[in-house]
């Protein structure tokens, strides 16, 4: 586990601490300030790749989203279906529906995601938007779209266990398979 979200608070830390060590070599030329703001920077690098070696349950949910996006837009049914939980038949269902009836066309555009973690980080909630155009019942068009998806921890994946549509602009739910 690591202590932050992300590694940039310590890696501005230890970037500020050499500035000021490097100035304080700068006017009294001692070695210790340069071998200190060496050090600094050494763990700024550090840092950085500790960062990259390093996957929160946050970020593991965040890929999987991405994952599931990029199934469904290339129509892997096997692959989309894998991070649907086998317990939720009817969203599975219409998940199998959609593939058939909605194409996307060209590159869907995931944005403002954010992810909340809950019951011992077990479940987790994403919230973000789509936007993209597609083609649903023979009508093409350009469409932002907002999503609300529940994730639970199943043998060490995280399957999609509920979904919600929501309003791109007053955030109040909409029927999963409507156009609007």
């Amino acid at each position: 586990m690591w202590i932050t979200e992300t590694a940039i608070p310590p890696m501005l830390i230890c970037s500020v601490l050499a500035v000021i060590l490097i100035v304080q070599w700068h006017s009294k030329r001692q070695t210790k300030y340069l071998a200190g703001s060496i050090v600094m920077f050494v763990l700024v690098i550090g840092f950085y790749f500790l960062e990259l070696s390093i996957v929160t349950t946050r970020e593991r949910v965040e890929a999987d989203l991405n994952g599931l996006v990029t199934a469904f837009q290339k129509k892997e049914v096997d692959t989309t279906l894998n991070y649907i939980s086998p317990r939720a038949l009817p969203l599975r269902q219409l998940v199998q529906a959609a593939l058939t009836l909605v194409t996307i066309d060209g590159e869907l555009r995931i944005t403002d995601v954010q992810t909340e973690l809950r019951s011992e980080d077990s479940v987790a909630t994403t919230h973000f938007r789509g936007n993209g155009a597609a083609t649903y019942g023979g009508v093409s068009g350009r469409a932002a779209t907002r999503w609300e998806l529940t994730w639970q921890q199943m043998g060490g994946e995280w399957k999609v266990t509920k979904v919600r549509r929501l309003n791109p602009i007053t955030g109040e739910e909409l029927p999963l398979m409507a156009v609007h």
